[in-house]
């Protein structure tokens, strides 16, 4: 992380003509408050509930304070937003959203998302440019896809409080084959063809992440990557992150396996990386792919908090704390709602979809206290509900 610090006695020394009886200005402290989630992933029972998805009826009234009150939110939309004119689907692993799901997301209030993932070209070039039209007119960054190659040679930046970030974003690969003349319109980090982390692509993410690091105070990158429902790291992770750690990347967020993973500092503290947040907002109730463990883990997962602080040019990354948010919905497929785990009641408990498969209060305690407080061992936690 850029650490440029300033020695106040040669300041004052070089001035020359500072009185003894002036003393000395404390630097002043810039701090963004951020706030992290996973995917959203827009699937086909919650459309039924909704049925006209012209309104929420209060799916995200417990979670949006979060986002309100902080300085800087993201999450990675999973759903392109390309509108009814494209056929809005979420089912078959190929998803689209109309502009009332659209509408949702933009009243969380969110400042940046990742639409770097594998569902970036479900509807193709109209899809991305359609999702790219409408996030810009709600005032949210799209980091992951772009208009065309100029598009993406600008870079992604956002100052706050006097905070310069920069985001980049990169996906494993696209359900839909992205062609080669489309190329610059999704990051990607493998070739799209064989999916290997390629000397070509390794190139492209070092001349695209070096570029960024030049050009702002804290650098942030999406990934989506990984094994879907494990909770153990792949190679690709593993290799992935330590070579854009290596470039400079502060923080990485990552997603893609369904469930979450452990959050740990890498390369000797330089990096926070967050493997996998899982599931912001889901909906299928099956998950026919694997086990019950991951049926569970598909409906829960973590909210990451932390503060982003600039003192003297000196930038701190402090107060990690992360909150398991559950993906309610009861035994009927009805009366979805995303509920911080300190606001999830025994009755809720009780009548969601999976509590008799095992899905409990004391299963995510056990499960999020297993990923997340023995892996960052270089970091203090606050005491959380879930310690309790």
């Amino acid at each position: 992380m850029k650490k440029i610090q300033l020695c106040l006695c040669a300041l004052l020394f070089l001035s020359g003509c500072q009185s003894q009886e002036e003393k000395p200005q404390k630097p002043k402290e810039e701090m963004v408050q951020c706030t992290f989630v996973g995917d959203l992933l827009y699937e086909q029972p919650y459309y039924d509930w909704i049925e006209d998805d012209s309104h929420d009826k209060g799916y995200y009234d417990l979670i949006k304070p979060y986002f309100q009150k902080d300085d800087l939110s993201i999450a990675n939309l999973e759903t392109p937003i390309g509108g009814k004119e494209l056929k809005t689907s979420g089912v078959g692993y190929s998803f689209n959203a109309s502009k009332e799901i659209g509408n949702q997301v933009a009243s969380l209030d969110l400042e940046v998302v990742s639409t770097a993932n594998n569902h970036a070209n479900d509807c193709g070039n109209k899809g991305i440019n359609n999702t790219l039209d409408f996030l810009k007119d709600k005032g949210i960054m799209a980091v992951g896809t772009y208009y065309n190659q100029k598009d993406r040679n600008q870079g992604k930046y956002k100052t706050i409080n006097g905070i310069k970030f920069g985001f980049v974003a990169y996906t494993y690969a696209t359900n839909q084959v992205v062609s080669l003349k489309s190329r610059e319109k999704v990051g990607l980090f493998n070739d799209p063809n064989g999916r290997q982390f390629t000397k070509e692509y390794q190139q492209l993410l070092k001349k695209e992440i070096s570029e960024t690091r030049k050009n702002c105070d804290v650098l942030i990158a999406m990934m989506h990557w990984g094994t879907e429902f494990t909770y153990q790291l792949d190679a690709k992770q593993k290799k992935v992150s330590q070579f854009i750690s290596d470039l400079g990347v502060d923080i990485i967020i990552g997603n893609h396996p369904h469930c979450s993973q452990t959050m740990e500092w890498i390369n000797d503290n330089r990096t926070l990386c967050m493997y996998s947040l899982g599931n912001f907002v889901a909906a299928d109730p099956i998950v026919d792919r694997t086990n019950q463990e991951f049926k569970n883990a598909y409906n829960v997962s973590m909210m990451v908090t932390l503060d982003i602080k600039k003192q003297e040019e000196k930038i701190s990354i402090e107060n990690i704390d992360y909150i398991p948010i559950i993906n309610y919905y009861d035994q009927h497929l009805k009366n979805f709602k995303l509920v911080p785990f300190n606001q999830y009641t025994n009755e809720l408990e009780k009548s969601h979809y999976h509590y008799q498969n095992g899905f409990t209060k004391e299963w995510i305690k056990k499960t999020y206290q297993k990923l997340i407080i023995h892996s960052l061992k270089n970091q203090q936690l606050p005491k959380t509900e879930i310690d309790s």
